[in-house]
């Protein structure tokens, strides 16, 4: 019986909408700084700090991973992989990680460190895609 309940459990919860909804995670620039963000199903922008919440002086509206910071910006969706957001009076293009990651496997750039070859993906979104 405890078997079953478990699975029932188990069930319910995962198929709750706020557990089974998925975000495309979009990043705007690599680095100095990585600016990433979300958009939820109205198209409002969310964006992401990894700093710990009471360090914050928002509130985390999605606490997964880091901190997800709802904005009053909604999102232009150029394409499925680019999207336009208007952050503090600047247009910017964010590129999701399939996007980034596709151009970094079709044009690999080796990466001179002292350790390692990994391409961390370094670059900007455009309106046009990721530019290395």
């Amino acid at each position: 019986m405890n078997k079953l309940k478990g699975l029932l459990l188990a069930l319910l919860l995962f198929s709750s909408p706020v557990f089974a909804e998925k975000y495309t995670i979009y990043t705007t620039e690599r680095p100095p700084s990585s600016w990433s963000g979300i958009i939820d199903s109205e198209g409002y922008f969310y964006w992401f700090t990894n700093a710990y919440p009471p360090a914050l002086k928002h509130k985390c509206d999605i606490l997964s991973q880091g901190c997800w910071i709802k904005t009053n910006e909604k999102a232009e969706i150029i394409s499925k992989d680019i999207i336009k957001v208007n952050r503090y009076g600047t247009e910017r293009y964010f590129c999701s990680e399939d996007h980034i990651q596709a151009v970094n496997k079709a044009n690999p750039k080796p990466t001179y460190l002292r350790h390692s070859s990994l391409d961390y993906g370094y670059g900007n979104c455009t309106k046009d895609g990721w530019v290395r």
